[in-house]
């Protein structure tokens, strides 16, 4: 079973827990907290309490002869210490040893040398300390000089001040930092991490605290202080003393934390111990105007404050490090702090270095781009910027999708060959089951086999020398994973310098795939424009036809008596007149004339009235060769051989037509064909459609063929593009009615010297006209 990472809140809640946790104060602490807050407390009470340790007595006796009370050392007692001092001095002293004595347990272990672990009897709690602090490199022996540093200063600093306590800031800046022990003991490996980051980049420990812990020291420090109910005062200084002065809230002891923020920073530009806050660049004057103290009160201070840790680390025995050493200490501490700002220097250079390289590279793929370029294009500009960074070798990319019809089923893999050329490129159907390539969230260069991609597309890079080696490298844009480099490089650039670059790679993809996507839309109007033009001229020639039709009808209705008159009176003059005659010549002529005329109005009535088909079931194939027969008998063609075919694909299904519109139409057909001086067979196909739905039956001659005008009125009534001898033009019109009444449509496709190819398109289905 995988143990699942807590969130953030979670894992905030669980450190304050650890740190709720952590060791209550000794009991002699806590009751002397308790004493110094009741203000019914007696002397006594507070006398024979710190008379009960032997040890502490004796640090508080030496605490009163440090600070100077002109006290006799034969004649000082506890009792008088606690007169001379105050309740609230005894406090703070013991406050100070006693907290130290504390965490001193894991001073040792962490490296000093010292015996600490023989006071500590050899323990199991002991060891338990030890080994916590090893996997620490938290140098808690340079944080309690830091931090005794910060309290000798506050303490100089307060001295003199009507409004400061001068024991009071002692114990505000020995404790201000405790916060950053509080978290050193509960999470060691994390917060050596910590410390490791914020002297690599010589910033400000408490925000490295908060990117990988969650919450900093100050936070740690309040929770500490509220669990051990120290006083406000020392619990806000612990908490806010890294606020900037001027954001504290509106406090009583404003000045009390501005001055342990004060001494904080004088400490750490003296290099006094370790804070892992290497951000020294405020303006001491400055923050003193704020205090309240002024400028040569901080010199003089500053110059005193190395005597001054040194006498206060001998009288409360936390450590005895002489002046001399102690100064010596900073100076090298001030050396490694600048050894690891020119570490940091030259890392940024090389950094700086590499990240020119690519903006260099950014700027080079730009030089490449061009208007109008497809995903293929930018995918080939891609490879050679590549090859250009991470030197020659492998490359491949894989963009989820097919670029020409913007499908997401397939992919399309482009390689490309050592010397840097497109190799091969094949769009692949996209794996079943196959990881997302758009949804990849990859945040550095890994393994195929890593991604689970490998199986799938392992056959197709066959360009890859070695396929275990090859790397991908997503190609994100602002909506995801545009495509995926594929390389074999086994070094890399850091990720976080090629995420600009592999960012700008991507985005030029995404947007051809987006200018191919608005390609492929405007053809598809342009299309579908086109369609609906022809659409509304086949309408707009229907509504001409139908008004054309409708005039026909009525003067076919006007000539008809007239023309019967003509027929029946010429026939009668024929029967009358001498054989031979010029007049019954004339009289024949008349009556064949009529009869021409006659079929004509027939034509134009039809036109106007198309007939309604008689449907019965037929042979189609039966009805197509009757058309051809009798085209040939009367076209001539019956002598001179069969100059058409007819060929069936497949057996056609049996179809209710009207047999006799269809054959009439049918040799529509083949009379344009045969007309056509076409020298070679003409070619009658009929199948089925791939759609099953209908059946196409293709009339094909090798002629003359049709310009563009005969073309678009070839379907036009009386049209005929033939000069002289030219039948009436009603053929075409007659049939594309007849088979429009099937509910069918005839197609003509024509270039001048090539032939002409008419397509007649019957549906299987009953269609009543």
């Amino acid at each position: 079973m995988v143990a699942t990472q807590p969130s953030k809140p979670r894992r905030i809640e669980l450190i304050l827990r650890q740190i709720d946790s952590l060791p209550t104060l000794p009991a002699i602490a806590t009751r002397l907290l308790s004493l110094t807050a009741d203000d019914d407390s007696h002397a006594r009470e507070v006398i024979e309490l710190v008379a009960a340790d032997p040890a502490l007595t004796s640090k508080v006796l030496s605490l009163c002869r440090s600070a100077a009370h002109n006290v006799n050392e034969e004649v000082l007692t506890v009792e008088r210490a606690v007169v001379l001092l105050g309740f609230n001095a005894i406090r703070n002293a013991v406050l100070s040893v006693k907290v130290f004595e504390m965490f001193a347990e894991g001073q040792a272990a962490a490296g000093s040398g010292q015996a600490t672990a023989e006071r500590m009897n050899g323990t199991a709690a002991a060891d338990a300390r030890s080994t916590q602090a090893e996997a620490s490199q938290f140098n808690r022996v340079a944080f309690w000089q830091h931090s005794l540093a910060v309290g000798v200063t506050a303490e100089l600093l307060a001295a003199g001040d009507a409004e400061l306590k001068a024991d009071e800031a002692f114990v505000c800046g020995l404790l201000h930092d405790i916060g950053k022990l509080a978290m050193d003991h509960v999470l060691p490996k994390s917060f050596s991490r910590v410390v490791e980051l914020a002297e690599l980049n010589q910033g400000n420990i408490a925000e490295y605290e908060r990117r990988i812990v969650g919450i900093d020291h100050h936070t740690a420090g309040k929770r500490l202080a509220q669990q051990w109910n120290l006083p406000h005062r020392l619990m806000d200084c612990i908490w806010l003393h890294g606020s900037s002065y001027q954001a504290l809230p509106r406090l009583p002891h404003c000045r009390l934390i501005g001055l342990i923020a004060l001494a904080d920073l004088i400490a750490r530009r003296a290099h006094l111990g370790y804070s892992g806050n290497f951000n020294v660049n405020q303006d001491v004057d400055e923050l003193a105007g704020l205090v309240g103290l002024s400028p040569a009160k901080v010199r003089d201070v500053s110059a005193r404050v190395f005597d001054a840790v040194e006498e206060r680390s001998r009288v409360l025995g936390l450590d005895e490090t002489p002046s001399r050493e102690l100064f010596q200490a900073s100076i090298q501490r001030a050396n490694e702090a600048l050894g690891r700002m020119n570490h940091v220097l030259e890392l940024r250079s090389r950094t700086a270095q590499s990240q020119g390289r690519v903006l260099e590279a950014i700027t080079g793929f730009h030089g490449m781009a061009a208007p109008g370029r497809s995903v293929q294009d930018v995918q080939d500009a891609v490879a050679t910027s590549a090859r250009q960074v991470f030197g020659p070798g492998f490359y491949a990319l894989l963009y989820p999708g097919d670029p020409e019809t913007g499908s997401r089923a397939s992919w399309l893999i482009s390689q490309y060959g050592a010397g840097g050329g497109p190799a091969r490129s094949q769009c692949v159907e996209a794996p079943p089951y196959a990881p997302d390539i758009g949804q990849l969230d990859v945040q550095q260069s890994v393994g195929l086999n890593l991604m689970g991609l490998l199986p799938w597309i392992a056959d197709f890079l066959v360009e890859a020398e070695d396929i275990r080696k090859v790397k991908l490298m997503p190609l994100s844009c602002g909506w995801g994973t545009a495509a995926v480099l594929l390389h074999d490089r086994e070094t890399m650039p850091a990720w976080s310098q090629l995420a600009a670059l592999s960012s700008t790679w991507g985005s030029a993809i995404a947007a051809a795939a987006q200018h191919d996507g608005s390609r492929r839309m405007g053809e598809e109007l342009a299309e579908a424009n086109s369609a609906l033009a022809e659409v509304q001229d086949r309408l707009l020639r229907q509504e001409s036809m139908a008004r054309l039709g409708e005039m026909a009808a009525g003067a076919a209705h006007e000539m008809n008596n007239p023309l019967a008159i003509i027929s029946g009176r010429s026939q009668l003059l024929t029967m009358t007149l001498a054989p031979g005659t010029k007049q019954q010549q004339a009289a024949q002529t008349i009556f064949r004339e009529s009869h021409r005329l006659s079929d004509l109005i027939t034509a134009m009535h039809m036109l106007a009235d198309p007939p309604t088909p008689q449907r019965q079931p037929t042979d189609l194939g039966a009805v197509l060769d009757a058309a051809i027969k009798k085209v040939r008998a009367q076209s001539g063609k019956a002598d001179g051989g069969p100059a058409i075919s007819l060929r069936l694909r497949q057996q056609l299904p049996v179809m209710h037509i009207d047999a006799e519109q269809i054959r009439l139409a049918m040799m529509e057909l083949l009379f344009n064909a045969v007309q056509s001086n076409s020298k070679q067979l003409i070619d009658v196909v009929a199948q089925l459609e791939p759609g099953g739905q209908a059946v196409v039956v293709q009339v094909v001659d090798k002629g003359d063929g049709m310009d563009k005008r005969t073309l678009d009125h070839a379907m036009d009534p009386f049209f005929s593009a033939k000069p002289a001898g030219r039948r009436v033009g009603m053929g075409l019109p007659r049939a594309q009615q007849l088979v429009r009444g099937h509910g069918g449509q005839i197609e003509l496709r024509s270039k001048v010297g090539e032939g002409t190819t008419a397509t007649m398109s019957l549906p299987l289905g009953s269609v009543e006209g």
